[in-house]
């Protein structure tokens, strides 16, 4: 709610007051207090549960997050990299093993079960070990795993390929 339509809550309210205590006395000033705080009580919820708008989002409009659930999945996975190795393996090593397999499936017409060498040509000698499928699964649940920007970096790598740039 801006600053405008509390203004006018502001007035309406003042208006109620004074016309309810010219109409009954104290007993209207009460009836007509009530009437505003349950106003203003509306206006402060219609207030909090607007969704918030970002800095690029025109006024008027809100910023949603997209309805579709592999979005939320995602976002939750990478949330999981770097707290542990056994986070990296069960959570976002798998999310990028998909992502691999697209790259391979756009650019060769292939995937990692079939090519798996294209996936470690894809990704380097020292970024493929953190995306390797046949790599066991890590059981460690102290050890910080990779970093956001390993895993930044991985998902540039992928997308150079994607985008038909790297060579």
């Amino acid at each position: 709610m801006n600053a405008g339509r509390w203004a006018a809550v502001i007035a309406l309210g003042a208006v109620l007051l004074g016309s309810s205590y010219l109409i009954g006395s104290t007993a209207g000033l009460l009836a007509g207090s009530v009437l505003v705080a349950i106003l203003v009580v509306l206006g402060a919820r219609a207030t909090l549960s607007e969704p918030n708008r970002t800095a690029d989002t025109p006024p008027g409009t809100t910023a949603r997050r997209p309805a579709f659930p592999t979005f939320r999945r995602l976002a939750v996975t990478v949330g999981w990299a770097g707290t542990s190795w056994h986070a990296w393996d069960r959570d976002v090593r798998p999310a990028l093993v998909r992502l691999v397999d697209v790259v391979l499936a756009d650019r060769y017409g292939t995937d990692l079960t079939r090519r798996p060498e294209l996936g470690a040509r894809l990704l380097g000698e020292s970024l493929w070990p953190l995306v390797d499928p046949n790599r066991p699964r890590s059981d460690d649940r102290d050890t910080p795993g990779p970093s956001r920007h390993t895993l930044e970096r991985i998902l540039t790598r992928l997308e150079t390929h994607l985008e038909g740039t790297a060579p």
